[in-house]
């Protein structure tokens, strides 16, 4: 009797501990606070654009790697300028000395060999470290840009700038400088890899352009605005590098408490308690950068909700299989069942 009603105790216990840890993981995902300095530091550039002229594999390598390797530093379109500005995407490039011709650089990521064995990944899990294969050095480019911004995260100055020209010039240099280096070689390269993710970003709006503000409000519409042009996705945390894979991309409510997680407000997880959130906005013409629109269902159970940028226009993650996206706001106005302003 007494081994029985032990048994039953320990059961009893298994039970209870079973029931903690999935409240606790309920509780995380659904109230979890996005909130961190990992936006304060995110990268330029956002998803490739389709009009880029990246090849198809190529992009799937880099979001792959990013998924895999990604920090808040790197975006698929930094990581495409930059492999352009090594290699031209060329996985057979090497550089030489040009007196002794002896390499110095090689592959599409242009690893020097000492690096390479350093750092070097195998991204394709085949059991080998390949610089010349893209499978391997697209990823560890990836790694080791983020190995590279760790070391020089207490520079001053912009950190993904800091990161590239670590990988330029080395991260002594950076430190040393306490900044991009006084090299012409060093800052051309920073240079052509920001204007390049610009340029190859895919942007997915119909508004203005894109918007800015400053103060609170600012890294409001900068936060939401980095999740540009990626994959919705219904649970998701939406988290750099917002890949779906790893559950980090973006569903509607998730979008909107991201971005205001980065002025340091911790809104609920969900539109029908996000409604509540805030004070009501009674008009369109009262809407103010940040505000919060809410569409389908009632005012009081609306079923989505998009962030306004100001400029007239207004961002959101409306459902699988579309993006991110950022649309007029008179596409809205005949939608909208709550406006509510966060202060």
């Amino acid at each position: 009797m007494n081994k029985f009603l032990k048994t039953v105790g320990y059961l009893a216990l298994s039970f209870c501990i079973l029931i903690g840890v999935l409240l606790m993981g309920i509780a995380y995902v659904i109230g979890s606070d996005n909130s961190s300095d990992d936006l304060q530091n995110a990268g330029f550039g956002g998803s490739i654009s389709d009009t880029a002229g990246v090849p198809d594999w190529l992009v799937d390598l880099i979001n792959q790697g990013i998924s895999e390797y990604g920090c808040s530093e790197v975006t698929p379109a930094l990581i495409a300028a930059q492999l352009y500005s090594e290699s031209g995407f060329n996985p057979d490039a090497q550089s030489k000395d040009p007196d002794t011709g002896a390499p110095i650089a090689d592959g599409i990521a242009q690893f020097i060999p000492g690096t390479w064995k350093t750092h070097g990944v195998d991204g394709d899990k085949d059991g080998d470290k390949d610089v010349w294969d893209p499978a391997d050095a697209v990823p560890a480019a990836v790694a080791y840009d983020c190995d590279l911004a760790k070391q020089v995260k207490d520079v001053p100055g912009d950190a993904t700038d800091n990161m590239l020209a670590a990988y330029n010039a080395g991260p002594y240099a950076v430190q040393k400088y306490k900044g991009i280096p006084p090299y012409d070689e060093t800052r051309n390269y920073v240079k052509k890899i920001r204007d390049l993710a610009a340029k190859w970003t895919d942007s997915v709006q119909e508004g203005s352009g894109t918007v800015t503000g400053s103060g609170k409000t600012g890294r409001v519409i900068a936060a939401a605005q980095d999740a540009l042009g990626t994959y919705y996705q219904w649970g998701g945390d939406c988290k750099r590098p917002y890949d779906r894979k790893s559950g980090n991309g973006c569903d509607c409510s998730s979008l909107v408490k991201m971005a205001w997680s980065a002025a340091g407000v911790n809104l609920p997880r969900t539109t029908y308690d996000q409604v509540n959130e805030g004070s009501p906005v009674r008009s369109v013409n009262d809407l103010r950068p940040g505000d919060l629109l809410f569409s389908e269902g009632s005012g009081a159970s609306p079923n989505h909700v998009a962030l306004y940028l100001g400029n007239s226009q207004v961002i959101d993650a409306p459902r699988t299989g579309m993006k991110v996206r950022i649309k007029p706001l008179s596409y809205w106005t005949s939608q909208i069942v709550a406006m509510r302003h966060i202060g």
